[in-house]
């Protein structure tokens, strides 16, 4: 009577094609591989897998595309200015609308405590958010 070997499994072909297979499950597999062209065309197919997957580089191109090259040198930094500017005059009009309007002194004394009070709250916060992002394990992690 012929006996049929075990049939072997994907997880099987992995572990046999990596290695982590112990010496007598080794030679159950290379006997099936022999017997079956089945499993010798799947074997070279994960192995070709893996050699290209090997090949892969995951960096990012340095120049990037045309448009990170345009937004970098010119749009980014004409937003910027665009958005100092408009938050300066925005905040200069709002004072002198806020000094030259009546109103009690102390309720004046109370917004513009707040208002300041608020201010170096956000400009602390993103200072600090600033000095730690130069240490930051993961800035240069794409999604």
């Amino acid at each position: 009577m012929v006996s049929v070997p075990d049939p072997v499994t994907q997880e099987e072909l992995m572990r046999y094609l990596d290695g982590e297979l112990p010496p007598e499950e080794m030679g159950r597999v290379q006997r099936a591989l022999g017997a079956s062209t089945e499993l010798q065309r799947e074997v070279a197919i994960y192995r070709a897998m893996g050699r290209e997957l090997g090949d892969l580089s995951f960096s990012a191109d340095p120049l990037g595309s045309l448009w990170d090259q345009v937004n970098r040198r010119i749009a980014r930094p004409v937003g910027w200015i665009l958005l100092v500017a408009g938050v300066l005059v925005w905040t200069l009009y709002g004072s002198w609308v806020f000094v030259t309007t009546p109103g009690s002194p102390w309720e004046k004394l109370g917004v513009g405590t707040v208002t300041i009070g608020f201010l170096v709250l956000l400009a602390s916060t993103v200072w600090e958010r600033y000095r730690e992002a130069a240490h930051d394990p993961y800035r240069h992690i794409e999604r």
